[in-house]
């Protein structure tokens, strides 16, 4: 595995556009239109948190964050179509500030993360991946924010949708490198072995790919993660709604290399903080998703 003097700086991924019936602005006073963005105080360094830090990163004062763009509100694009807001860049950003180093975002490609984080392209990732089992033998996982997967629907459609038993027969769109990838592969095995009708399983390399099938009938549903699923049913006005109840509640994690055990520590300590510090609290508020707040930052407590 390289070492920290070999670690490259990640090329950004080309900026995706949300779909723009599902994705909304906001118009601001001076006429210049932005997505909300959150106003969490600037937060003062730890300086023992500051300490637990690799000294190449305390000396350069930045950490390299992989992030998404296109899984709002955890992550999107601002007006510019540059520029990546969300709930996940606020936190970590607001980690950064505890621990004294800015942060430098870097967009990447959901399925490129862990290979991303194992090989020091980047310090930490924050991207709606679940803390699992299986993935803990390759990163550590500083958990910040629990949930669960949904299933997203058409309006008319989702009221005959009661679990992912009734997508027999539909055509379901997935984002490349999900949990919910495998989770409608084996369901697609179940129909076919109880003789029902098939499931054709739409695999995206982005969760614009699986709005933009849903929006144009291409599939007839989207399994995602809970938060996005009832932000993208929201912001649709009825157009699309979550159908049945969410299932397999599991955290999203802070992706870290196993071998940076300090940076854990120093990690999760800065997430503490921001959670008695009230500042955790405001941006989940910020962008709606406050069930999703968590009591203790955790390291590696998925259970699945």
């Amino acid at each position: 595995m390289p070492g920290r003097h070999t670690r490259a700086r990640a090329a950004a991924a080309t900026p995706l556009a949300i779909a723009a019936l599902l994705v909304p602005t906001v118009t601001a006073c001076g006429g210049t239109a932005t997505v909300h963005r959150s106003k969490v105080p600037q937060q003062h360094v730890d300086p023992a948190l500051r300490a637990l830090l690799p000294p190449d990163i305390r000396d350069k004062g930045s950490l390299i964050s992989a992030v998404g763009n296109d899984y709002p509100p955890l992550s999107l694009l601002d007006i510019d179509n540059k520029t990546v807001i969300g709930a996940e860049p606020d936190l970590i950003r607001a980690v950064g500030q505890i621990l004294g180093v800015r942060v430098h975002l870097v967009q990447a490609n959901f399925d490129s993360i862990i290979g991303g984080v194992r090989s020091h392209r980047y310090d930490v990732a924050i991207q709606a991946m679940l803390d699992k089992k299986e993935r803990q033998s390759q990163v550590t996982f500083v958990d910040y924010m629990k949930t669960s997967s949904s299933i997203l629907a058409a309006g008319k459609a989702a009221g005959n949708i009661h679990s992912l038993t009734s997508l027999c027969g539909s055509q379901v769109a997935v984002e490349q490198g999900t949990s919910q990838v495998d989770d409608v592969a084996a369901q697609a095995d179940k129909c076919a072995a109880a003789g029902k009708p098939e499931l054709e399983k739409l695999v995206f390399p982005d969760s614009v790919g699986c709005f933009q099938a849903l929006s144009t009938g291409r599939a007839d549903a989207f399994v995602g993660g809970t938060p996005t699923v009832v932000y993208q049913a929201q912001m649709s006005h009825g157009r699309f709604r979550t159908a049945g109840e969410p299932y397999r509640f599991l955290p999203y994690g802070i992706l870290i290399n196993k071998e940076e055990r300090t940076l854990v520590r120093a990690v999760r300590g800065a997430l503490q903080k921001l959670i008695d510090n009230g500042a955790y609290a405001k941006i989940l508020r910020e962008w709606n998703i406050p069930s999703g707040a968590l009591k203790r930052a955790t390291v590696n407590g998925g259970a699945a």
